[in-house]
């Protein structure tokens, strides 16, 4: 029976950070679309600045304010919501929604919470009461005590033998983790874990190191109906953390039976915890028999819920949304591009995606770089293929940032280095097997050094036996086939072979192998099913068709890394939102599964495909779009395009020249915007650093406008526009001033305004500054009404974004970070004190 509802409130997931990068941003907006078809009123919080979702609700029903209990009651008391959404939050907003409940706000407010019970959700939140609930229902967990000494710890080990896993109990969330395989390390890991507890209490549990990592991701109903999406199977063990790990989907290496018996588990735990949307179950499976421990229940939105969504192409959030308001599977009404079969249809796959993750160990070195039980990456690519050896070279590709469309070497590496990074694994894990194979490590060997399934060895020797084949026969038709089997696109070839990329496609046209485009949609080709979401593959049947009318293609960022991070997706999306806008039919190419950007209603078409130049001139070559977005940090490929002069390419952030400074520090600054020969003052900005450093790589944190705004900033402004020049510049561009002990602005640089700050100003000022841009390169801006929406007025409010690093979850010794080491920001606004 469907919930009525006439207001609700949506819990934001916050900033992005180690292990929430934009796939709650990317819920929420999903979900959003769904809820305005019950024409319920949406209140959502969030102080993400990158978020998406939250210019798509109405701005007087968008409270910018930390995700906290403080702040959700006091919004509950003025706006009264009838029910509260909590699953697009991710953990924080879980545990919210129970300190709601514990304090009697719900009740005494007469809120719904959807999803799952206040009584069920306590289950999950304390890990004592899912222990017993499992427990109960027959479902086994792992062992674990907290113990106040060293004797309590040696008498927990008698019962469950070595090794076991140390863990302090921290009040500033230490996450380290000890795994100890005899009485000297035990003895270690708790001297040092009572030293960092803040009650002297540590828990130590059974290790089960070197078990499968197996995820499942089901969805139910209030009925009880019951989907499993898809099963997720972890390349590495039990050990490494599932977000630092090689995921493949669907599961590779289960035997029937026991993909069943983890599927039944599933269902089993939701439906003792009467889940209604949907719920990631993570298990540790045995490599010797059929024994499995429970190790994870998350009945909400998390990084693999939306990895099973991209793998299978069901519509999981949209359906999510209207089960956890009550509909049964058969009431729900998907768009029409889906069968009507899809809400109650469990997904079927042809095809594999593998999921690679990317660490920030370049930008923050000062950190252990092992991958073990603590979360490093900051960032994931994926690649889809029709088989798993395609799937692998794909995201490979893909996870590689060079401008070069090949993959890197750790040939040099010698043989010791390789057997201790075999045992004990760092980044560059997957190159290391494959080098491991190539000098004649025997699989048997590999896989008892690793824990990795030989099933897995097995598919990285193919693809090496069919590199060298490819190395070892260039420039042959043979080749060229082989290639395309096993993954290996034409700027690769092109690479190995030290050719022109036109070379390898004149030799496509010539043997008749041209790639084609094969669909992600939930019943592997059983029904008719429009999802427009697709990957490439050598095949005789292309299920891509280019549209009729005008069209743009956008070529996403790839996966995340530090820096711009989630912003860039957020200037990606809102290309994609300014296009449609004005009439294009949109193509995204990108390979985030984590992005805002790749959801379906944002664009017409998708391609999961690597970003390089190859895969990009086979997408132009099938759509002829009429005009091409490219990322401003792309220099490579804006290069190697515009050799091609019937494409139309325009560049976001545009290519500017070269940012100038006189000083490479700053106190304050004035954006401007540039159309031709006209300068428009935008706002003014303060930059501010709790270590007192000014200069141009810590300008993390600002406000909006300067301060003693009322006094200098028509002054300030004036100066900005006489400094520049606007045959050198166009756009957005920032002018850095320092402020002299005697109050004079002395002028230390010009560059153009940055990804993350673009997207502040969007938020603080209520216009949409990228969409601004894009109107400016497509030619088609209106500059009167631009005029009047910046008319000088007065502030009412400062806008202060803070930078967040992740130098903490690393466990780096770093008090300060610069740009390019930003995981998020937080967005605030403060009123001004009279």
């Amino acid at each position: 029976m469907a919930v009525d509802i006439n207001k609700v409130l949506l819990l934001g997931g916050g900033p992005t950070s180690i292990g929430h990068e934009n796939e709650l941003d990317a819920a929420a907006y999903e979900r959003l679309i769904a809820l305005k078809k019950t024409g319920a009123q949406i209140i959502y919080v969030d102080d993400n600045p990158f978020s998406v979702t939250s210019e798509e609700v109405q701005p007087a029903n968008v409270y910018v304010q930390q995700v906290n209990f403080k702040n959700v009651v006091n919004i509950i008391e003025k706006e009264h919501p009838d029910a509260i959404m909590a699953t697009t939050g991710g953990l924080n907003a879980m545990q919210i929604a129970w300190q709601l409940s514990e304090s009697g706000v719900l009740t005494s407010n007469n809120i719904n919470l959807l999803g799952i019970k206040p009584a069920d959700l306590r289950k999950v939140i304390d890990n004592e009461k899912l222990r017993d609930l499992l427990t109960e229902i027959n479902e086994r967990v792992i062992a674990s005590r907290i113990v106040a000494d060293d004797t309590e710890a040696m008498d927990f080990v008698r019962e469950v033998g070595f090794p076991v896993i140390v863990k302090p109990i921290s009040a500033s969330h230490d996450t380290s983790r000890f795994i100890c395989n005899n009485t000297d390390e035990l003895e270690d890991a708790l001297d040092v874990s009572f030293k960092r507890a803040y009650i002297k209490r540590c828990s130590i549990e059974q290790s089960i190191v070197g078990y499968k990592e197996i995820e499942m991701v089901g969805i139910r109903d209030a009925n009880g109906n019951k989907l499993l999406i898809s099963g997720l199977e972890d390349m590495d063990p039990i050990g490494i953390h599932s977000g630092d790990s090689i995921i493949f989907a669907p599961t590779q290496t289960l035997i029937n039976e026991e993909y069943q018996a983890l599927r039944t588990a599933t269902f089993r735990i939701m439906d003792s915890l009467n889940v209604t949307g949907t719920c990631h179950v993570q298990f540790a499976q045995s490599r010797t028999d059929s024994n499995y421990f429970v190790t994870k229940v998350s009945p909400f939105f998390t990084r693999n819920t939306l990895l099973a969504a991209k793998a299978t192409g069901y519509p999981l959030t949209y359906v999510a949304s209207f089960l956890e308001l009550g509909y049964g599977f058969t009431e729900i009404k998907l768009p029409a591009k889906y069968s009507k079969y899809t809400p109650f249809m469990e997904p079927t796959m042809d095809h594999v995606l593998v999921r690679i993750p990317l660490w920030p160990f370049r930008d923050i070195n000062d950190v252990d770089q092992h991958l073990n039980t603590l979360m490093k990456s900051v960032g994931s690519t994926i690649g889809v293929g029709r088989t798993v050896e395609e799937a692998i070279i794909k995201s490979m590709h893909s996870s590689q940032f060079s401008p070069r469309d090949i993959l890197p070497s750790v040939s040099k590496v010698d043989d010791d280095d390789v057997i201790n990074q075999l045992i004990h694994p760092l980044a560059s894990r997957i190159l290391i097997l494959m080098e491991a194979l190539r000098r004649g490590f025997s699989i048997d060997e590999l896989s008892e050094l690793t824990r990795i399934d030989r099933f897995y060895f097995y598919k990285l020797n193919q693809l090496l036996r069919a590199q060298d084949f490819v190395i070892n026969h260039p420039l042959s038709p043979q080749s060229v086939q082989v290639g395309h089997k096993y993954g290996f696109g034409d700027g690769m070839l092109a690479e190995l072979w030290n050719v022109n990329i036109a070379q390898i496609t004149r030799m496509n046209q010539n043997v008749n192998h041209q790639v084609t485009y094969k669909e992600i949609e939930p019943s592997a080709g059983e029904f008719l099913e429009a999802t427009n979401i697709f990957y490439s593959s050598y095949e005789l049947e292309n299920e891509s068709k280019p549209f009729a009318e005008k069209t743009a293609l956008v070529i996403g960022r790839g996966g995340n890394q530090l820096g711009p991070n989630s912003a860039a997706d957020y200037y990606t999306a809102q290309i994609l939102i300014s296009l449609k806008k004005v009439g294009y039919k949109t193509l995204i190419m990108n390979t985030n599964p984590n992005v805002v950007s790749l959801t379906p209603q944002l664009s017409d078409k998708q391609y999961i495909e690597p970003i390089q130049l190859g895969n990009i001139l086979n997408i132009i070559n099938l759509d002829r779009p009429d005009v091409i977005f490219l990322p401003g940090n792309r220099h490579y490929l804006s290069k190697q395009l515009k050799q091609f002069a019937d494409l139309n390419i325009i560049v976001l952030p545009p290519d500017q020249k070269v940012a100038h400074y006189k000083r490479h520090s700053a106190t304050t600054a004035v954006d401007l915007f540039i159309q031709g020969k006209e300068i428009i003052p935008v706002t003014s900005l303060s930059f501010f650093n709790h270590h007192n450093r000014n200069d141009l790589h810590h300008l993390n944190d600002y406000q909006e406008p300067m301060i003693d705004w009322q006094k200098d900033e028509s002054l300030i402004m004036q100066q900005a526009i006489k400094t520049t020049n606007p045959s050198e510049w166009q756009g957005l561009v920032q002018v850095l001033f320092n402020k002299t002990n005697s109050g004079d602005y002395i002028c230390t640089g010009i560059r153009p305004v940055r990804i993350t700050e673009t997207a502040f100003l969007t938020k603080t000022t209520g216009i949409n500054w990228i969409n601004v841009l894009v109107k400016k390169y497509l030619g088609i801006l209106d500059m009167a009404s631009l005029r009047e929406q910046l008319k000088p007025i007065a502030h009412k409010r400062y806008s202060i974004m803070t930078a967040h690093f992740p130098f903490k979850q690393l466990q780096s010794n770093r008090k300060e970070g610069t740009t390019r080491q930003e995981v998020g920001a937080a967005l605030s606004f403060e009123n001004f004190i009279n």
